[in-house]
């Protein structure tokens, strides 16, 4: 296989529409692409040819994505699959992700670049693994000539043996660390989180990248930035177990039993992660971020010090955007308010010794991914404006994609929905050079 003009990709959605999108935007690239309406229509072309990638739609009509993919992946093992969908029901997720064997989850309305990338990062692992296949089977019968030559060319051909047989041992172990990388599992599972939040879209981000640069700035090894990173991206969880309705609170208001309900996540999260090979710190984090400095938190009560660095590296940084974001008190805060706030529950919520470090390492991080932006109300948006990341209603719901161009209709449908909601919108928008 000499290019990627020769991968197959199917794509199955119910949607009509869906699938005319994806045609067009795949009719630009090299990929050798199929289209199927349903489940079913998408079996059929499996039986009658090999896929390399499959794209599949999560809820469809009789039969759902993760029954087809289950059933793909029986008739078409080596594929690479992915699921690109707005539908986040986590049991069909977890099935998708176990018995279908999901690499990707890619949410709806898609990113063009984003899904043309991963679409082709997979197939130019597709071209490298049967190369690798390829390979094998070459070295399988140059041995098999070898043997039966002269036994005056034996040195000649021990030795070009032990030259494949490194480069097949080589390409095994690429090919094995790929499959157990958890990178993919960690990117999955934090979006299937992100769509069952009602907070900012960047709001998990945030926690992780500055959790990590804050350990960074500490002076912890690798090893534990790496593992402060994904416990803050999944810290998380263990909610995913709680009904929308207690998720939809602000914490402050979350009192008797939806309060005891919330308090169990953290255990809820540390026992999905235990059992993870090579997550067995990142699960003891996320057990342990909820503690408080002062011994007042759960589950365990831990104290002070007794705390492990880590998890409090995470709760320092989850309180602070807990705030800011207005899931504590329901109404979003400045950067001065919430460094009050942080300040304010510094030896009592979390560990004092970090709050000087913690300020200036988040205030780096909110003005890099700041640089190019600038925060603009509703009243005040002008035609020709772009945003610069994504806009969500109160609901949680996308109503615009970053890089949209602002048009006048545009900006009147955002007034009448800020009006109607009795909400005041606030949008980042690109910067002009002399705006920055």
């Amino acid at each position: 296989m000499s290019n990627l003009s020769e991968v197959k990709i199917l794509f199955v959605d119910d949607e009509v529409n869906i699938l005319n999108t994806l045609r067009r935007l795949m009719s630009l690239e090299d990929f050798d692409c199929y289209f199927a309406n349903s489940g079913k229509e998408g079996i059929a072309l499996l039986e009658k040819d090999t896929f390399d990638i499959i794209v599949s739609d999560m809820r469809m009509p009789e039969m759902n994505g993760d029954e087809f993919l289950t059933l793909a992946k029986e008739i078409n093992p080596q594929s690479t699959r992915f699921i690109l969908s707005g539908y986040a029901d986590f049991n069909s997720m977890m099935n998708a992700l176990n018995k279908g064997g999901v690499q990707q989850f890619i949410a709806k309305p898609w990113d063009d670049e984003l899904l043309v990338a991963k679409l082709t990062e997979a197939a130019q692992f597709t071209v490298i693994r049967k190369e690798r296949d390829q390979l094998i089977k070459l070295t399988q019968k140059q041995a098999a000539e070898l043997k039966e030559a002269n036994q005056l060319l034996e040195a000649r051909v021990e030795a070009r043996t032990q030259e494949v047989k490194q480069t097949s041992d080589m390409l095994d172990l690429s090919y094995q660390e790929l499959k157990s990388s958890y990178s993919i599992f960690i990117d999955v599972i934090a979006q299937v989180l992100q769509l069952r939040s009602v907070a900012p879209k960047d709001h998990l981000n945030d926690i992780a990248e500055t959790a990590r640069a804050l350990a960074k700035a500490l002076g912890e090894n690798n090893q534990t930035l790496d593992d402060v990173y994904k416990a803050a991206k999944l810290h998380e969880l263990g909610k995913i177990g709680i009904p929308e309705s207690v998720l939809k609170k602000p914490l402050g208001q979350l009192q008797g039993a939806e309060l005891t309900e919330y308090k169990q996540y953290p255990m809820q999260g540390y026992s999905l992660m235990a059992s993870l090979d090579n997550l067995g710190e990142v699960a003891n984090l996320i057990r342990a971020h909820c503690e408080r400095f002062d011994g007042k938190g759960f589950p365990s009560k831990l104290k002070g010090n007794n705390i492990p660095i880590g998890a409090r590296i995470v709760a320092i940084s989850m309180n602070y955007f807990l705030f800011r974001n207005g899931l504590l008190d329901g109404r979003s805060h400045t950067k001065e308010e919430s460094e009050g706030y942080i300040k304010a529950i510094a030896g009592r919520v979390v560990d004092p010794q970090l709050i000087d470090v913690f300020i200036q390492v988040v205030n780096n991080q909110l003005e890099r991914k700041g640089k190019h932006e600038v925060r603009v109300q509703v009243l005040n948006l002008k035609t020709g404006m772009v945003l610069s990341r994504d806009l969500f209603n109160l609901r949680g719901v996308i109503m615009l994609t970053k890089g949209a161009v602002l048009t006048e209709k545009i900006i009147t449908k955002l007034k009448f929905i800020a009006e109607k909601e009795a909400s005041q919108y606030v949008l980042y928008i690109e910067a002009l050079p002399d705006e920055e």
